[in-house]
């Protein structure tokens, strides 16, 4: 197998990896309390299936986040209830729109 291969294929299992760890860190922020649950920018990022400079932005201007040692960490059950809440009403003033 040549170099370059071995390097798609670490960097597909680095990839599957991340994807793995982002849905135990939901799944354990799911069966916590409603206290914040810190995760890395990366892992949020990836759960909400959103680009890292988003989740980077929500920390910094609405407040979904903190700084820990020089690095963001995101409160991913705000984060969640956040895209709930914007997804909810994008649809209701998608089917309102018309009638308006």
């Amino acid at each position: 197998m040549s170099i370059a291969r071995k390097l798609a294929a670490a960097r597909r299992m680095l990839a599957d990896a991340t994807a793995i760890l982002a849905e135990i860190e939901v799944e354990a922020e799911q069966e916590k309390s409603s206290s914040p649950t810190w995760v890395e920018t990366g892992v949020a990022a990836e759960a909400l299936g959103i680009p890292l400079d988003s989740v980077r932005n929500l920390c910094r201007q609405k407040g979904y986040g903190r700084k820990r040692g020089g690095r963001w960490e995101a409160d991913i059950g705000a984060l969640r209830s956040y895209f709930g809440k914007r997804d909810n009403r994008d649809e209701t003033n998608r089917v309102s729109g018309g009638i308006k």
